[in-house]
């Protein structure tokens, strides 16, 4: 064997970060419940408020300073073909709104359906 030395391969600080969430549905007309409450520090989402039929408005745990990448949705259960987007985000105020459903029309997730959401966000304002 070969001796050699290795170096780490330097790039600039990005400040990028990868959130995720795991949430559950709470049934018709009820709030998403967060499945990450007991685990991985209280997860990235605090709450996931009911406002109307697949409407959810839902609050961040910590602000950050820029979105990079919104949020992307995966349903597992019994609610085959649901889709989640993203209505409005400001991770600086630490809100948003998902809007949950099939295709066009709103629906809420059964408590048996799990939703996991991913984003990407920028720590600081540092490389804007």
């Amino acid at each position: 064997m070969a001796h050699r030395t290795t170096h780490p391969l330097n790039t600039p600080k990005s400040e990028a970060h990868l959130l995720t969430a795991k949430l559950t549905g709470g049934g018709a007309a009820a709030d998403l419940v967060n499945a990450d409450a007991d685990n991985m520090g209280a997860g990235e989402i605090v709450s996931a408020t009911y406002s109307s039929t697949g409407v959810f408005t839902v609050v961040f745990r910590h602000a950050y300073a820029a979105l990079l990448a919104a949020p992307v949705f995966s349903f597992v259960g019994a609610s085959s073909g649901m889709t989640g987007k993203c209505t409005a985000i400001d991770v600086a105020a630490k809100t948003a709104t998902f809007l949950i459903g099939y295709s066009t029309t709103p629906a809420d997730p059964a408590t048996t359906d799990t939703i996991y959401v991913s984003w990407i966000v920028r720590n600081s304002g540092r490389n804007a």
